[in-house]
């Protein structure tokens, strides 16, 4: 999503459409969810023609059109986010609500895949026995999908039936070191195509045998115990989605601790022209700002001026933060009331 959110926000090009739409995860539910996509679709069609000459319309409305047609809703989660432009086309499913809406302009609205990166996490699942090993893709309760081809479920082939060598530890840690060290090999090559962090689910020594061997092992954020060769999808989710949620509580700990350290080190600005001038010369690390910060104004020279008919000027600064390789934190609202809503740590 990282990598998706830098693009998006690097773009710039008039007319760029966003379009966001609140979808359902279960059928039948979900079969409304084409049909209110061609309505904000139809709306898109609408505002477009009513703001610009049709000749910059028709190559937006296609790559709509594009979406519409390629989308299969018996993936959506909770928000289905369309980013069109004349030479572009991004389609995101999100684990996060919105409400149903299009924004036109000359950037892309960003701030739900920014939001999204910051509430949910998007995650693998590895179960861990000594005779079958899972890999799973999540998104917060929800699994994605399960691997299910040549590389897994991988079934352990590194096994004796001598009874002599059944009775001494040391042949069969060797067998499972073998069966797991493969196994780990087989998942780096999904690990490296989409590096996303991992959960570990089985026997308390063999996820601690397993972690040994693992090339990688950093990347795991949680574990569980239990016995979890043929669990079923929605079993395994109830299990990881605690774990999910303590690890994104961490995180926001984690958040709070460098706010503290860098107003003690003097390297804290809360006032919106201070974060916005730094931004622009490229001093912003982390920007910190509630879920639901607002703040109408405008951009002139270079300054913001707050007025209550103005555009939420929030984007302009998000947009700088990134394009000079610094990162957005969202936190949870009133979380930052002491700041008024926005912190920046600076760089020096």
């Amino acid at each position: 999503m990282e990598q998706a959110l830098i693009t998006l926000s690097q773009y710039v090009g008039d007319p760029a459409v966003t379009i966001l739409l609140s979808t359902h995860r279960t059928h039948p539910d979900n079969r409304q969810d084409s049909i209110n996509l061609k309505n904000l679709a139809t709306r898109a069609e609408k505002d477009l023609y009513a703001r610009y000459d049709k000749r910059d319309v028709w190559p937006v409305l296609e790559k709509i059109k594009e979406a519409e047609s390629t989308v299969n809703h018996d993936y959506n989660l909770d928000t289905l986010a369309i980013f069109a432009a004349k030479d572009f086309l991004q389609v995101s499913r999100l684990p996060v609500e919105t409400t149903d809406r299009v924004v036109i302009g000359d950037r892309f609205e960003i701030r739900p895949l920014l939001k999204a990166q910051q509430q949910s996490e998007h995650y693998y699942i590895i179960t861990v026995a000594r005779q079958k090993i899972r890999l799973l893709e999540a998104f917060n309760d929800k699994i994605v999908k399960e691997v299910k081809n040549d590389d897994f479920p991988y079934l352990n082939s590194y096994f004796t039936t001598d009874p002599m060598k059944l009775q001494q530890d040391d042949i069969i840690d060797n067998l499972l070191k073998e069966f797991f060290n493969t196994a780990d090999k087989r998942f780096k090559t999904y690990y490296r195509e989409n590096p996303l962090p991992v959960i570990l689910l089985g026997d308390t020594r063999n996820i601690a045998f397993y972690q040994e061997n693992m090339d990688i092992s950093n990347i795991v954020i949680a574990t569980h115990p239990g016995s979890f060769d043929d669990t079923s999808d929605h079993e395994i989710a109830g299990v990881t989605f605690p774990l999910i949620r303590q690890y994104i509580a961490q995180q926001q700990t984690t958040a709070m601790n460098a706010i503290d350290r860098a107003q003690s080190a003097q390297k804290l600005l809360t006032d919106l022209n201070d974060i916005y001038t730094a931004a622009e010369a490229g001093q912003a690390d982390t920007l910190y700002l509630e879920q639901t910060y607002f703040q109408p104004g405008i951009i002139k020279d270079g300054v913001i001026s707050v007025t209550p008919d103005g555009a939420d000027v929030t984007l302009s600064v998000i947009d700088s933060v990134l394009n000079k390789n610094g990162k957005v934190v969202f936190l949870p609202e009133n979380t930052l009331h002491t700041y008024q809503g926005m912190a920046l740590v600076t760089r020096f």
